[in-house]
């Protein structure tokens, strides 16, 4: 049966803080990296998620100061990975880097969370077997090792983003982008459920401490599968024959006036013929899934609340 793994970033603390305008305005930049028989069989050797570009700087806590505590959204605090049955390796890594909101013009500050994501991945497949046989003082190493590669590419990625007017503003100190606070690892070798935390500094100015749970579970056998692909399949049909319709719609403004009726008729057949009979099948296989889900409803899964649940 195939495992769910589920890290969920659960609260974070604010231990020590000494921004000069008073509070501050964390957000966290997570990635959650794994490893296993099919990730090694692709060149990429390591997949990798993290939270949309929109979530990039999804403030934890606005004004926050030492001694105080907040949730973490499930927009930037959950991330899912599912390892198949019969995996002869299953790892995970998680990487998070938490920062501190300024004045970081947004277009530069998601491409520096665009680079964050693929420099990690690709620095993880370059220290992939030694970090497989490190001991966990040379483990230290290869991740500090990496760290400091992934920070150099955002902090590239961040400023190449920039405007000459604002590298401008930067360099007579009239714009302040974004402060990293710092940045954790966590490896699981092995996948089981389990409670972690994270700590972050910066000097003695700053210090956070983020704690979260990993969350693991068997996915439950869809007694419906049959009827979920069949509605999968009718879905692609329908789909594809939209798309063929658009794309004669295109051809239809630049083709000559020989070439205009051939391509009108068959807009016609598609539209009348191909498309109703594919949307008939799409509705029966729909109501075919219905009728078996009503017979065998899904098994509820705990846990994690519903919204949680909706955004993995």
């Amino acid at each position: 049966m195939a495992t769910d793994a589920f890290i969920v970033l659960e609260r974070l603390h604010c231990i020590r803080q000494s921004d000069a305008s008073g509070g501050s305005e964390p957000y966290l930049w997570p990635a959650l990296l794994w490893i296993d028989d099919n990730t090694l069989a692709t060149p990429e050797l390591v997949g990798l998620t993290t939270p949309l570009v929109g979530n990039a700087r999804v403030v934890i806590k606005g004004d926050m100061r030492a001694g105080q505590a907040a949730d973490i959204p499930a927009s930037v605090g959950i991330q899912r990975v599912r390892f198949e049955d019969g995996l002869t390796i299953r790892r995970l890594i998680l990487a998070v880097a938490l920062w501190e909101e300024d004045e970081t013009p947004q277009a530069a500050m998601r491409a520096g969370f665009a680079a964050f994501g693929a420099e990690l991945r690709a620095a993880l497949a370059d220290h992939l077997f030694e970090l497989s046989q490190a001991s966990p003082q040379q483990e230290k190493a290869i991740t500090d090792a990496i760290r400091g590669r992934v920070n150099s590419r955002v902090r590239s990625a961040i400023r190449n983003g920039l405007t000459g007017w604002q590298k401008a503003r930067v360099a007579i100190g009239t714009l302040n982008l974004d402060d990293i606070v710092g940045s954790g690892f966590i490896h699981v070798r092995e996948i089981v459920g389990q409670q972690f935390a994270l700590t972050f500094q910066a000097g003695s100015s700053e210090h956070y401490e983020l704690r979260g749970r990993l969350d693991v579970r068997p996915v439950p056998i869809d007694l419906c599968k049959a009827q979920a692909d069949a509605v999968k399949a009718a879905q692609a049909i329908v789909d594809g024959i939209d798309k063929e319709i658009a794309q004669l719609q295109k051809d239809l403004q630049q083709a000559s006036p020989t070439e205009k009726p051939f391509i009108n008729s068959e807009i016609k057949r598609l539209r009348e013929e191909e498309l109703p009979a594919a949307m008939a099948a799409l509705e029966e296989a729909r109501r075919a899934l219905a009728n078996c889900r009503a017979r065998r409803p899904r098994v509820p899964t705990h846990d994690l609340e519903e919204a949680e649940l909706e955004r993995v």
